[in-house]
């Protein structure tokens, strides 16, 4: 173990300077018309795979089809026609899916959000850690996440700008988001300011570079 240097993932500050690029007509279009509906809009960007826990998400936007929530995922994957027919086959008229944005717009996405999820399934791999590219982005972004996992380390505990829950468990998920929910904007964005800082004193290129540096020479020095 002593061995063992772990530079994790991280964020182009330059990627996140001057204004945000901006956003596909339609997604806009969609987060306007749940906010004059008075809704929240949680916010998913990111692969849609297996790993990413996304029919625990929608389960959870069924228990929640009554509640002043709604939910836009953006991005691809292998799972995306499966999850977009099971949006149908529930009838989830408070889910809305749309086609991957180019990076240079999920600084515009993020922004528009109210609440940002990232999931996982629950296996026992994540023990070792995780260090996810589109939490760096959430956080980077300054949104409040919602967090479902198990696993040996968590950014967003840590940095304070969320609720972490138990991962594959649509009802812990559907509790999570209502607290967040009910929380007033000013304790969300409370939250977001403490992720985005975070992030830049652990997480942005320069500060990993220096790290990987230092333990090379680290290595070097104990030959």
């Amino acid at each position: 173990a002593d061995k063992f240097v772990c530079i994790p993932n991280g964020i182009d500050p330059q990627e996140w300077s001057g204004e945000p690029a901006a956003l596909e007509p339609e997604i806009l279009e969609f987060i306007h018309k749940q906010r004059s509906l008075g809704r929240l809009v949680v916010g998913y960007a990111g692969s849609h795979g297996v790993p990413n826990a996304l029919n625990t998400l929608l389960d959870a936007a069924l228990l929640l089809k009554d509640a002043k929530l709604a939910f836009v995922l953006v991005g691809d994957g292998h799972e995306k026609a499966a999850l977009q027919a099971r949006v149908l086959d529930l009838g989830l008229k408070n889910v809305a899916m749309f086609p991957p944005v180019p990076k240079r717009q999920i600084p515009g996405f993020l922004s528009a959000v109210d609440i940002a999820y990232i999931g996982w399934q629950k296996v026992p791999i994540y023990r070792f850690g995780i260090a996810p590219n589109k939490l760096m982005d959430y956080m980077m972004a300054g949104c409040a996440v919602l967090h479902s996992v198990e696993a040996g380390n968590d950014p967003v505990a840590e940095a304070g700008c969320g609720l972490t829950v138990a991962p594959a468990d649509s009802q812990a998920v559907a509790n999570g988001l209502l607290q967040l929910e009910q929380l007033t904007p000013s304790q969300r964005q409370e939250m977001g300011r403490r992720g985005h800082e975070y992030v830049v004193k652990h997480h942005v290129y320069p500060v990993l570079a220096r790290r990987f540096i230092s333990a090379i020479e680290n290595a070097f020095s104990a030959r």
